[in-house]
């Protein structure tokens, strides 16, 4: 049973720099391996993914793009987890897509290559030269994704990673905000959020993530909505109303750092609660 405690609701203001800006980067979803790369000095998918994926061949099955039986080390961040990388003898690829970026006065390649059994959730980035900068795994649980990446400001984008799972009575979700710069991918943080029932009770947790303009980096906010009801002995008779609560929180671009600094005291009190009812 699944409960609705994940709602990711990436709200990017127009005013960040221009529409253009705002929206998210366009991906390329890549059919051919064969062709160029756009962003790339004429580098085609299969030299991006063997850098990757090092014996990678194209692959006769339409319902794959390619297969391998070799993959490079990964380094794991935000919610990932090098403990959830289990790839066996053989790598299949259902899907590629690449997003150019401009990140300050770089250009790069963020290349998503979605693995058939979700092996691993792994995001590369590459240079106008089509040479490999960076690569990471974001899963951590179960289930996992990466979203497409938004412009924070002239030098960095944000990806959000999602992971989760659920069993007969618990939802568990994670989201990681990762900071793609033109030298690689940083974690900026992690949210959490938890969902549970039972025959007296049940409350579901909703993340919304929200970009707000500005200079030089636009600033992360973050509301976690918590919704809490009982029940009365026969299991579904709700007792009195709803009970709402939202935690805020959020991450500010530090000049003098160059990083993100994270305002989450509210946030991480319900990390801590939610820990307690695993």
């Amino acid at each position: 049973m699944r409960f609705p405690t994940r709602l990711i609701a990436v709200a990017v203001a127009i005013a960040l720099a221009s529409p253009l800006r705002a929206a998210p980067v366009p991906g390329e979803d890549i059919i051919d391996l064969t062709q160029p790369i756009a962003g790339t000095s004429d580098k085609t998918g299969l030299d991006l993914l063997r850098q990757l994926f090092p014996d990678l061949d194209p692959s006769s099955d339409p319902r794959l793009v390619a297969s391998a039986t070799q993959m490079i080390d990964l380094r794991s961040i935000g919610a990932g987890d090098d403990s959830w990388i289990g790839c066996g003898d053989r790598i299949d690829i259902e899907g590629l897509e690449a997003h150019p970026l401009h990140l300050g006065d770089q250009t790069r390649v963020i290349l998503v290559p979605a693995l058939d059994d979700q092996c691993a959730v792994p995001l590369a980035m590459f240079d106008r030269d089509g040479k490999l900068i960076d690569a990471i795994n974001v899963k951590g649980d179960q289930h996992a994704s990466g979203d497409t990446p938004r412009p924070l400001g002239a030098a960095g984008a944000l990806i959000i990673a999602h992971n989760w799972h659920d069993n007969s009575s618990q939802s568990y979700d994670a989201d990681s905000l990762i900071l793609a710069k033109a030298d690689g991918f940083s974690a900026i943080g992690n949210i959490f959020a938890f969902g549970s029932h039972d025959c007296r009770g049940q409350f579901t947790e909703d993340a919304v993530i929200t970009m707000v303009p500005a200079k030089p980096m636009a600033r992360i906010e973050v509301a976690v909505t918590r919704e809490a009801r009982k029940f009365a002995k026969d299991c579904e008779t709700q007792l009195g109303r709803k009970v709402t609560t939202t935690f805020n929180g959020s991450w500010r671009w530090n000049v003098k750092k160059g990083a993100y600094e994270p305002h989450t005291r509210e946030l991480d009190l319900l990390a801590d609660w939610n820990q307690k009812q695993f």
